[in-house]
């Protein structure tokens, strides 16, 4: 089958799934998009939030101090070592855990392994960020705790505005009603859509126009600034996501029910 085709089922099957599922905006960017995938550049883009921990001297314990040498030494450090000087700032230690916390998922949570990866990602450990992008998407915003929000935010947000791909992918799919990152303000969208143009792949544009039209109360304002987001990814240089806005956009002019919108 030609890719043209493949790609307007994929815009076809999102777009049911828009008026006949009510899907939050994160599942139905993740219909469109999980076959355009960022650039290796812009998803290894790195930035350092909060400077970690420097020196062994400054941690609070003898027994603490001991792990983190064995650990620098390459040696044996256990999982509540690790986590004990990932909660004492160590930003190595984190990302350690949060690995060990992968591979154990039948036994950790989704929010440690987000938790924990955040400590890593301050510290400019950018590795950690698939893994913490893939938690995120399993926490349940009515339960999760605050602190545990504000510690994701606060390193989603610095890494989206220097650019990477995943951190940008993740706030749009997490902001909204009742989502993890709750309604996106107007600054945050205009200055996601300012790093998508930076990119110029039109990623970006159709994430943010799909998170629009999957909106169940959308206004007009909604709709309209949904087409103009297609017009900047139907401008695209990747032909992948220029197919699919043109699909799109085409399906949303004919389909009267994508169309309406409270005044």
């Amino acid at each position: 089958m030609a890719k043209s085709s493949l790609t307007y089922r994929t815009a076809a099957l999102a777009l049911a799934l828009v008026l006949g599922m009510g899907l939050g905006s994160g599942a139905i960017a993740q219909a469109i998009s999980m076959n355009i995938p960022p650039d290796k550049t812009h998803r290894q883009v790195a930035v350092i939030v909060t400077k970690g921990l420097t020196s062994t001297k400054k941690l609070p314990t003898p027994e603490l101090k001991d792990a983190r040498k064995r650990m620098l030494a390459g040696k044996d450090v256990t999982p509540d070592e690790l986590r004990a000087l990932s909660d004492n700032g160590d930003g190595l230690a984190a990302q350690k855990y949060e690995r060990f916390l992968v591979s154990t998922m039948a036994t950790s949570t989704a929010s440690d392994i987000a938790y924990y990866g955040s400590i890593a990602l301050g510290d400019g450990r950018v590795w950690a960020l698939p893994a913490v992008v893939d938690a995120l998407r399993h926490l349940d915003p009515a339960t999760e705790p605050a602190e545990r929000k504000k510690a994701y935010a606060a390193v989603l947000f610095p890494y989206a505005w220097a650019g990477n791909a995943l951190a940008l992918d993740a706030i749009i799919d997490l902001s909204g009603k009742d989502q993890l990152l709750g309604e996106m303000s107007k600054v945050t969208q205009d200055r996601i859509a300012a790093q998508g143009e930076k990119a110029g792949d039109g990623r970006v544009a159709l994430r943010l126009a799909i998170a629009l039209m999957q909106k169940p109360e959308r206004s007009k304002a909604d709709v309209g600034l949904a087409q103009h987001f297609l017009k900047r990814a139907q401008a695209s240089d990747n032909l992948q996501v220029q197919a699919t806005a043109n699909n799109l956009s085409s399906l949303l002019a004919s389909d009267g029910t994508l169309m309406a919108a409270k005044k």
